[in-house]
């Protein structure tokens, strides 16, 4: 008997599984699962998946990397290549599909899906990274990819059974930009909360499968800051500085949450790193002058904020930061202990209150 081959389809000698099918341990993977008297084979869009598709059944003692005899093979429908090489397995071109049998039983007879047609074969496409460069990512719907050719218009679905990290990452991190939040400001409510919430969501997922992926963390802690969830966001902004040392917009956020949870000696340690990532940046320094300030580190604060003005003698908030450490200084005000101390402003007109801390701006 012959069956179709779609996309990547990862194809078992059901003599090998049977005991898996029987005791209900080997369920189908997907709606794309077919099997005729000799082979079990489940489809998927991406190469990936069927990857991971594998590895799973590698825990269950199914062999899929060990050649010429392996238990399983991936075929890849595109060039009709398959991996591990094996010697069980024929598959040969029918009009635009590419089916595939047993080596040693009768290929005429065809077990197939419902309405499958040879003349029109899977329908799908083969693209490389390079062809991705002409696609625009629009959303994700459940775990279907959907993106746009930016020549022609036209959508194209990449269906998955894994977590699509890379597209709930996109959808996820645009989100939480259109709705950063910096320490001082009011956090989010109504729907923009809402709407952060389910991106925050969907970064759960990429970091299940990418524990160790600094950029979902650091949007994960601007989301989680967006809407006070501080600690969580300190934990993200710590984990992502672990991992990358040289993007100052890390140590920059990190040190925004260890001033509004009271960790101001820490703040210090990260924006000393920060600044000499960026040691001619004066919204950098002025950060690290406020750092200083609130870990009562008086004279370094003041050394290091004619340091910030010195490079850009026009910075607004640098000379607000600079006031406020010169009333410390000279006992015109008392020296902060919280970041919200810090950023209450002695009476002036209203017009003229500035926020002291700067921040990454889009």
């Amino acid at each position: 008997m012959t069956i179709p081959i779609e996309g990547y389809a990862v194809v078992m000698l059901k003599s090998r599984i049977q005991h898996l099918l029987d005791d209900g341990t080997l369920k189908p993977a997907n709606c794309k699962t077919i099997a005729d008297d000799h082979l079990w084979s489940s489809s998927f869009m991406t190469q990936e998946d069927a990857f991971k598709y594998r590895e799973s059944l590698e825990e269950l003692d199914i062999n899929g990397t060990q050649g010429p005899d392996s238990d399983l093979v991936i075929v890849n429908e595109f060039d009709q290549s398959v991996t591990p090489y094996c010697e069980w397995l024929a598959s040969t071109r029918w009009e635009k599909a590419i089916i595939a049998w047993k080596v040693g039983t009768d290929p005429q007879n065809l077990f197939t899906y419902e309405g499958w047609d040879p003349k029109v074969g899977s329908g799908l496409l083969y693209g490389t990274k390079e062809d991705m460069k002409d696609m625009e990512f629009v959303r994700v719907e459940g775990n279907v990819e959907v993106y746009r050719d930016k020549n022609s218009g036209k959508e194209l679905f990449i269906g998955r059974t894994s977590t699509p990290v890379e597209a709930y990452y996109k959808t996820a991190s645009e989100i939480i930009q259109k709705h950063f939040h910096n320490p001082g400001q009011p956090f989010l409510t109504g729907q923009a909360a809402i709407d952060v919430q389910e991106a925050l969501t969907l970064l759960d997922q990429v970091l299940a499968e990418e524990p160790d992926w600094w950029n979902a963390l650091w949007f994960y802690g601007k989301g989680h800051s967006s809407l006070g969830n501080t600690e969580k966001a300190y934990e993200a902004f710590r984990r992502a500085f672990e991992l990358e040392k040289g993007v100052e917009a890390i140590p920059r956020e990190l040190a925004g949450a260890c001033l509004s949870l009271n960790k101001f000696d820490e703040a210090v340690e990260v924006n000393q790193h920060a600044a000499s990532l960026q040691p001619d940046n004066s919204p950098t320094i002025g950060n690290l002058a406020i750092a200083y300030l609130l870990a009562g580190k008086l004279p370094e604060a003041e050394k290091t904020i004619r340091a910030a003005l010195k490079l850009d003698p026009q910075d607004k908030i640098n000379h607000n930061i600079q006031n406020i450490i010169n009333d410390v200084s000279n006992g015109d005000r008392p020296q902060p202990k919280s970041f919200d101390e810090l950023i209450k402003p002695k009476s002036i007109p209203k017009a003229d209150k500035k926020k002291p801390w700067q921040f990454w701006k889009k």
